[in-house]
């Protein structure tokens, strides 16, 4: 469980492509702005970050978009492995929701794992895409392009 040296917010993919949008929304770049010191990305946030790059054809994009993953991102939050109790808390996920005739992406469960695993909250612009396991499996789920939030 999260021993108060991690970060509190896990960021999904999603959001960490929010700050690099022609026009960001407001909230989140405020909720950044105010959360700074207390945000982790998941190592799957990582590979997904790395693998959109690696489909992107060699160009100017690309070159920014680099520098912005490798330069801001890996240098400002820190990425949290996928543990041992990670991995048994996903297993869990994916049984229950298969069961229920659902299925999410892998990453995802993997990222919600991640969350649970190390007490933290997930946030996401997804967040209907993570309300199962949210009820399921007591994940804290934030989502700031809301404004309740």
């Amino acid at each position: 469980m999260n021993s108060g040296d991690l970060p509190h917010y896990l960021l999904d993919t999603n959001i960490i492509s929010e700050i690099v949008k022609f026009a960001p929304d407001f909230k989140v770049i405020k909720k950044i702005g105010e959360h700074s010191s207390d945000m982790a990305i998941s190592v799957l946030t990582w590979h997904e970050l790395v693998y959109g790059l690696e489909r992107l054809p060699e160009g100017l994009r690309k070159k920014e978009l680099s520098k912005y993953v490798y330069d801001d991102v890996e240098q400002s939050f820190p990425i949290i492995n996928f543990t041992k109790s990670a991995a048994e808390i996903h297993a869990k996920i994916r049984s229950a929701i298969e069961e229920s005739g659902h299925n999410l992406p892998y990453a995802d469960t993997q990222i919600a794992a991640t969350a649970i695993a190390e007490d933290m909250i997930l946030v996401t612009r997804n967040s209907r895409h993570f309300s199962e396991i949210e009820e399921k499996f007591s994940l804290k789920l934030e989502n700031w392009f809301e404004e309740n939030h």
